[in-house]
């Protein structure tokens, strides 16, 4: 069996030991001293000697495995009481109770075999000064002296087999106890730590006591405990409601969208002892919501779009065939030519506009054709230069070589020239910056048009891609409804993030438009 290191017990042991060994040296040494004649004098030799085997014992112990030094430092013992009863007296010496009291630390320390080695060998020992050198008459008498010192040995080395026993049930008990403790332990440490929800217990004050990793990700923060809720989230006082809640906060500028259920925390006396709360990011449901309404909105603005456009558009032409067929015919009066340069300019505008109208009402992936990304690119570029003369455009290209599209390039190429209008007019016409972006992700491809204004306020990015939206003072407010619906009908997405320093217009498609030879 494993050999038990109960530290309380053996330090008990080793107290009573020397204790006994100091009151019987005290005994010997007043004896050699002439104050009466408790102990022979020489008795002080194996009390000296028991002094020897408990130094060699605390020594050895450092040194040589404690199995082995037990059974060593306990044999000598045995080899010490020996000496001592027969030296005081043999059978009628008063320190035969030591017997059992070897006999209960050896089953103690060593077990089973331990005990029984013992208490063999001290039922020999003792027989022999009981019965030499001098043998005793038979009587009852005689034969209850001799076996009452044996009982209390076998009953010392009964004790401590079943004291033994008792306590490795009881250690192996414990142990199972602990390591259930731990298995429920560790596994509520990892349901904590794999809910993709944040989880936050609190005080009755409201101060954290723990939160999860989801929650200290979602807060962006590692800093929760020992926090208030306030504090973790910037001012707001939770109160308990039995409905799951939502609130806004803004983490690094970008609003984050808490989604959360505060309640508290009650003992078996229905007594209130603290507060938790489970919340979630729930910032790409409410975008998917917004982006779903959005659709909606414009599907119903596209349908109306549709129909009115026709109908301007037909007697646009009307009236633009009207003035060229004026014009042809000299029918008009001298000094009228202007009138009606007028006239054909607006109404080309106007055509223009309809156009925009139509292309929006109406978004299509259009003929699809290999295509070069940085052609497309570059042809935008050159329209910007002579469309912003007076403007020095600066421009950031990063996108690889060698991406080719399978898309209809002038609708494609009217997102992207859309996006980077609107980037070089946001500087106002300072020194304009327009940095491109193209990465290739696992299973879309992304492009991102980016400027160093920013400026989109929170509050109307929500309604920039609506139709005749605008904050400019000439703006139709088609531009980024055409951007949009064309963006749509590639099966793609359009996602904007504004700062103070920056915009970024960030396009995802499928990665079916990649060309593939």
């Amino acid at each position: 069996m494993d050999y038990l290191e109960l530290e309380k017990p053996s330090k008990t042991f080793d107290f009573l030991r020397i204790l006994l060994i100091l009151a019987g040296t005290v005994a010997s040494f007043f004896s050699v001293l002439g104050y009466g004649e408790i102990f022979p004098r020489y008795s002080l030799l194996i009390f000296l000697g028991f002094w020897g085997n408990t130094f060699f014992y605390f020594l050895a112990k450092k040194k040589i495995s404690q199995q082995k030094v037990l059974w060593s430092s306990l044999l000598i013992d045995l080899l010490l009481i020996d000496i001592l009863i027969e030296t005081t007296g043999g059978r009628e010496s008063p320190f035969i109770f030591l017997y059992p009291l070897l006999i209960f630390v050896a089953g103690f320390h060593l077990g089973r075999r331990g005990a029984d080695t013992f208490t063999f060998i001290s039922l020999l020992s003792y027989s022999f000064i009981y019965w030499h050198p001098e043998r005793p008459p038979l009587n009852p008498q005689t034969i209850l002296q001799f076996f009452v010192p044996l009982g209390a040995m076998g009953l010392s080395g009964l004790l401590a087999l079943r004291y033994v026993e008792e306590r490795e049930r009881t250690r192996k008990k414990i142990a199972e106890t602990h390591q259930a403790l731990f298995r429920a332990e560790e596994l509520h440490r990892l349901i904590l730590q794999s809910l993709a929800s944040g989880l936050i217990v609190t005080d009755l004050s409201k101060k954290i006591i723990s939160a999860n990793q989801a929650a200290k990700a979602i807060l962006q923060r590692n800093d929760l405990e020992g926090l208030s809720l306030k504090e973790a989230f910037d001012g707001f006082d939770f109160v308990p409601e039995s409905s799951r809640c939502e609130l806004l906060l803004k983490k690094n500028g970008q609003p984050i969208y808490i989604g959360y259920s505060f309640f508290p925390l009650k003992d078996e006396k229905k007594e209130i002892f603290g507060y938790s709360l489970i919340f979630q990011d729930i910032t790409p449901i409410k975008e998917k919501e917004e982006r779903l309404r959005r659709a909606e909105h414009l599907a119903a603005l596209g349908t109306l779009a549709s129909g009115l456009a026709h109908e301007i558009k037909n007697p646009l032409a009307s009236i633009c065939g009207a003035v060229e067929f004026l014009k042809e015919q000299d029918l008009v009066k001298p000094g009228g030519e202007r009138l009606f340069e007028i006239i054909a300019r607006e109404a080309q505008r106007l055509d223009v506009l309809v156009s925009d109208f139509l292309l929006f009402a109406k978004p299509t992936a259009g003929a699809p054709e290999k295509t070069n990304l940085l052609k497309i690119i570059g042809e935008i570029q050159d329209e910007l230069a002579l469309k912003f003369k007076e403007k020095d455009i600066h421009w950031e290209i990063d996108i690889p070589p060698g991406i080719n599209l399978r898309v209809d390039a002038g609708r494609f190429k009217q997102i992207l020239l859309n996006l980077c209008s609107n980037a070089i007019e946001a500087y106002d016409g300072r020194e304009a910056t327009v940095r491109l972006v193209c990465q290739e992700q696992d299973d879309h491809l992304e492009i991102k048009v980016i400027d160093y204004v920013g400026g989109i306020s929170q509050e109307i990015a929500p309604r920039i891609f609506e139709p005749f939206f605008t904050t400019k003072p000439h703006g139709t407010g088609l531009g980024l409804a055409v951007v949009y619906s064309l963006v749509k009908g590639l099966k793609g997405q359009i996602n904007v993030k504004s700062s103070a320093s920056e915009t970024c217009f960030s396009l995802s498609f499928p990665k079916e438009i990649l060309f593939k030879s």
